[in-house]
This record gives structure tokens, sequence and C-alpha cells, in this order.
């Protein structure tokens, strides 16, 4: 049963991870009001006032543009010839033919949006994380609307030239099927009692592949205010809470290998990209490998006040293969359906 179960996974993957193709880390919504196509960042940008380097610019143009009217090939134009796309639920990156046949399947299967609302770029302009939003309705353009859904998402995007050589996302697929399935559960609501507890270590990646809250949050004060997946747009301020939320998340997630990635540092905001293998199960579920990744956005505003966004996947941690196949149908009925007890 474990060969059926990994065809109908790399199916799904294949063919209904462009519903998680463009598509960082807010909350769906059944009923969201419209919003307007093109976001106040992405005005400004296609008004050509962006402060990014000429060749970012150009392409957050690109990209805004292609999120007000979303098609195929203008899709595949961000892209070089030899660009490659990796993301939640994917074993490794994918080329050209695989992004393309999942866009198209996306964008016949929902009424899909895309807004950039803030870009940050390396000096040198090759790197460049992208907070954006994602909303619609499920169900082709044509055809009557279905749920609604709305969530942010985070890239992490190499550029050579003006277009994407290498591109990952990082978000939480709960924010999308939640809108389908309204009883896929938060993770996070609700919280664990912590006891006080010292850093083991002073190395930011090894506190991650330790799984050591404690060092996690070590120099946060009660200004900093933390977000991320399952908490909504108020997130969480004071240690305890945050590393009750972290906790929450290492009850899941056993073991962590992860490696550096890119880091941008431009102004007030920070990116730090981990990304490797997570060892993790859903509550009482059997314990798998998969690839994973976690972006951290620390941003310092003018009052010094420090805001600490993370983007993760967490539908692994809620939901087993089987039931993702079956979520993953719910968008896309042609997948095979996972059988009972398998």
């Amino acid at each position: 049963m474990s060969r059926l179960l990994c065809r109908i996974r790399s199916t799904a993957v294949l063919a209904a991870a462009a519903a998680l193709l463009p598509l960082g880390s807010g909350t769906a919504a059944a009923g969201t009001a419209p919003a307007p196509v093109s976001s106040d960042y992405c005005k400004t940008v296609v008004a050509g006032q962006s402060s990014l380097p000429a060749d970012a610019a150009a392409f957050m143009k690109a990209y805004c543009e292609w999120g007000a009217d979303p098609d195929v090939p203008r899709y595949m134009n961000l892209f070089t010839d030899t660009g490659t796309l990796m993301d939640s639920g994917l074993p490794a990156p994918i080329g050209r033919l695989a992004i393309e046949a999942q866009m198209g399947s996306l964008l016949g299967a929902v009424d899909y949006h895309f807004q950039p609302v803030s870009a940050v770029s390396s000096a040198d302009g090759r790197v460049v994380f992208v907070k954006a939003r994602n909303f619609g309705t499920v169900g082709p353009e044509s055809g009557p609307p279905g749920p609604a859904f709305d969530y942010i998402t985070t890239h992490r995007l190499v550029l050579d030239g003006t277009k994407v050589e290498q591109g990952r996302r990082f978000w939480d697929q709960t924010e999308l099927f939640r809108s389908l399935n309204p009883a896929l559960p938060n993770l996070f609501a609700s919280l664990p009692a912590v006891r006080p507890a010292e850093p083991r270590t002073r190395d930011r990646l090894t506190a991650w592949n330790t799984r050591d809250s404690a060092a996690l949050v070590e120099g946060v004060d009660d200004a900093v205010r933390l977000t991320g997946p399952g908490l909504g747009p108020q997130g969480l301020t004071g240690k305890r809470q945050m590393r009750a939320y972290l906790e929450r998340f290492f009850t899941r997630v056993h073991e962590l290998r992860l490696e550096p990635g890119k880091t941008v540092r431009r102004g007030p905001v920070t990116y730090r990209e981990w990304v490797g293998h997570a060892e993790l199960s859903k509550e009482g579920g059997v314990k798998r490998t998969i690839t994973y990744g976690i972006t951290e956005r620390f941003t310092r505003d003018a009052r010094g006040d420090v805001a600490w966004d993370l983007a993760f996947e967490t539908l692994d941690l809620v939901a087993d293969e089987c039931e993702i196949g079956n979520l993953r149908r719910l968008l896309f009925p042609q997948l095979p359906e996972c059988p009972s007890g398998a």
C-alpha cells in the first residue's frame, strides 16, 4: 500500500502544486470582500518608483502586471530558459515544462489574483524576497464562484538579469485548504504551558536544528510581535507565548536538518532562509521525512519596535499523505482518490 500512497502523492504534487504555485503566512477566509487587484506597492512599482536595483525593479514590475491579470504565457516569461521552482510538497525543484503545466492547472481550477505587497533585495538585485497576497475563489472565472481564499506567501527568488533562475515559495497550505474544508485543524489553536528554560546555543541554525525554543526567542522583549502560520494578523507578543508557539510546532516536527539559504539585509528588514529536510507527523501519525523550509523576516520600525514573521508549512503536521491527497482532490477532482484505510 505504501507504493500506492507514493504514487498518489507524486501525482497530486505534480498536477496540483500549481494551486500552490505563485501562491506567505495569512489566514484563508471564506467570503472575503473583493479587493483591488493592484496593491499600493504594485502601483508604485508599475509607476517606475521602485527603490530596488534596476533589474529587480524591472522584474517586480512584470510580476505585478502578471498578478493583476494572470495567464500562462506571461507567467512563463518571468523565468529564464533554465529557471526552476521549489514549493511546499515538492521533493525537488521543477523545471519549465512542469511549471507551465501546473500554472495551466491552477488557472483552470480557480479565479486567482496575486498581489505582491513588498519586496526586499540584495544590494546587487540578484536575490529578492517577495511577500504577496493570494486571493480569489475556487472554480474557474467563467463558472459560479466557490469558496473564497485569501492568504500571504513569501517567495525567495534568485534572478538572472530580470528573470527568475531559481524560485522557492514558503507558505502554509492549510490556509488554502481550510477554505475548502473548515474542519482542517489549526495546529496553533491552543498553545501549551512552557516552563522557563535557558538557551542551549547562540547559533541560530543550531537553535532550529536542535529545536531550542529558548535560543530562538533569546533577546525578545514585549515590543516584539511574532506573526506566523495559525496566528492570524494579530500575532503574539511576550517571550513565553512565543516559546509556547514554537514548542507546539516542535511537538509535530521531530527532527530538523536545515542549512542556511539566502540572507538579505536591506534598511530595516532582514530575511533569513533555512532549507533542508524535516521528520514530522500529524498527532499519532506515522513519521515521515520531507523537504522543508522556513523563512524569518525581522523588521524594525521607526520607533525601534521589531516585528518577527515566520513562514513554514503545517499541512503535513495536521494531515497524513492520504488526507492531503484527498484535500487536493477538492481542487482537482481528476486526481485519484486515496483508498480508505490506505
